[in-house]
């Protein structure tokens, strides 16, 4: 189950549902999509109609069941997680439905902001990774991934994701048509920002990798900044992630589930090391738009406005839960096409503020 919400630039319905009669005018919104079930936080729901507001007016209807239900005040609480969804009759109009998830853990906060007046943000360059246990080649890759680590000048500026797309055999394997969408068609390849242009699959040649990331960092400025705080809630993982724009412009935000330390035997022709464990394995990918576009959820900003998005995933119980983290991506037509301009990592139970280049 997922929940993408951004707060304040959303229309009538957080579900994504059309209104069935849009010449009724009637809109609902609610100020928190995700509350604690203590019984104490809650969620009011505001309804107008042509911008008046007559929420004290109307009849709430619990969307499941179909029947009126008692909001005081129009406002929800609960003691039990789960997802709860609403509509509202006013006069002869309807308005469409809004959920509101409840979890049993605190709702995660992101960070305070450490330089409010600032636009000026550090970028990192999304480095996606091809890779699977069965490819004999893939070992060259991930050394010279391992060397280009190690160095100090590389610190701070990317995060890496490892798709293993290569054979469903592998313990780690991504259904999903990522490598087609990057024209990935050899393993291993390497593909910077989501920008097929970047594709790198030279196994051999460290020196051009490390030149390839070069250009791909110094070609734009981030043009955003990404704070975000997670919370792991027994087998559902959610996080609050916030942007922040340096241009007015539109934005788009996804986020993906990483795994550490998955053990699996990993074919070899005949690179040196330890390739036994595999970290960083893509699990679950939020903000597929369609099969070749995979640049998250639309958000248009102002420059120095900030928005937030709830996002929540399924954890398989067979995951392991401490070696779990996050990325978060924001992706920005400055090139002809949406592509990654900053990511962050997240690790579970954690947060990160924004980062700032001064």
């Amino acid at each position: 189950m997922t929940l993408s919400v951004f707060p304040g630039l959303c229309s009538c319905s957080l579900t994504g549902e059309e209104n069935d009669n849009p010449a009724s005018e009637l809109t609902i919104e609610v100020d928190n999509p995700l509350i604690s079930a203590d019984g104490e936080s809650c969620a009011k729901l505001t309804v107008k109609q042509g911008g008046k507001d007559v929420t004290s007016e109307v009849t709430f209807y619990d969307a499941a069941k179909n029947v009126p239900v008692n909001l005081p005040d129009a406002k929800f609480s609960t003691t039990t997680p789960g997802k709860y969804s609403f509509w509202a009759s006013y006069k002869a109009y309807i308005s469409s439905s809004i959920s509101v998830v409840a979890i049993s853990a605190k709702v995660p906060e992101v960070p305070a902001d450490p330089q409010p007046e600032s636009l000026d943000f550090s970028r990192k360059v999304l480095v996606t990774q091809f890779t699977g246990t069965a490819c004999g080649y893939c070992p060259f890759m991930i050394n010279i991934l391992r060397k280009f680590a190690a160095e100090d000048s590389n610190k701070d500026k990317y995060v890496l994701a490892a798709c293993h797309t290569y054979t469903d055999s592998d313990p780690a394997f991504l259904s999903t048509n990522i490598d087609g969408a990057m024209g990935v068609t050899g393993y291993p390849s390497v593909v910077l920002d989501l920008n097929k242009s970047t594709k790198f699959s030279d196994y051999n040649s460290y020196t051009k990798f490390q030149s390839i990331f070069n250009a791909e960092y110094s070609k734009e400025s981030a043009q955003a900044g990404i704070s975000v705080a997670t919370v792991l809630d027994g087998n559902q993982l959610v996080a609050k992630c916030s942007i922040k724009a340096a241009q007015s412009q539109e934005y788009r935000i996804a986020a993906w589930l990483l795994e550490d330390g998955i053990k699996a035997n990993q074919a070899n022709n005949g690179a040196e090391g330890d390739f036994s464990t595999h970290d960083n394995c893509v699990r679950l990918i939020l903000g597929q738009n369609t099969s070749k576009d995979f640049t998250g959820t639309s958000c248009k900003l102002a420059k120095g406005e900030t928005a937030s998005q709830f996002i929540m995933m399924d954890v398989d119980p067979s995951w392991v839960k401490e070696n779990l983290h996050v990325i978060v991506f924001v992706c920005t037509n400055t090139r002809g096409s949406f592509m990654v301009n900053n990511v962050v990592d997240c690790p579970i139970n954690s947060s990160v503020s924004y980062s700032y280049a001064n």
